[in-house]
């Protein structure tokens, strides 16, 4: 149900059904639209929320944007080195005195994984949801931060 209204433009007079190129403004309007929509959905259907992935000397912190949802609606997993956020988003339903005719939002289940390539220290990994984001913080561990190595003169 991606779209249930469709923009309907006026035909000119000289506009015809059986001109060759008379649905090319729609035909391209189409093209556009669904080519510049952003990807809100997997090959499989499942809904995958933006992310953002940021790294420092000390750590990552994964940011995911679930609008609509609670810390409840999410899972976090972190497992030999691969972080897996699931959850779901439930769809609202129609009721008699409220009928739907468009629906942008995006509903069900998703799961993000991420296999990460530094040892981490799985045991202080904390994840927060404020606002409809939530912000995973994984520390390195002691062994993958950098350490200055001195040089001496012999």
């Amino acid at each position: 149900m991606e779209r249930l209204i469709k923009m309907v433009r006026p035909q000119t007079q000289s506009e015809s059904k059986s001109h060759p190129l008379a649905n090319w403004s729609s035909e391209m309007d189409n093209l556009f639209e669904s080519f510049f929509r952003p990807v809100r959905q997997s090959a499989s259907g499942a809904w995958l929320p933006a992310m953002n992935i940021s790294e420092t000397e000390t750590g990552y912190q994964i940011d995911l944007e679930l609008p609509g949802l609670n810390a409840e609606d999410v899972n976090v997993e972190l497992h030999d080195g691969k972080l897996t956020i699931s959850g779901e988003r439930k769809t609202e339903e129609q009721s008699e005195d409220r009928r739907w005719h468009r629906v942008e939002h995006v509903y069900g289940k998703f799961q993000r994984e991420l296999k990460l390539g530094t040892p981490v220290d799985e045991e202080n990994v904390s994840a927060n949801f404020k606002n409809g984001v939530l912000s995973v913080v994984i520390p390195k561990s002691e062994h993958a931060k950098p350490r200055k190595i001195e040089v001496t003169n012999s």
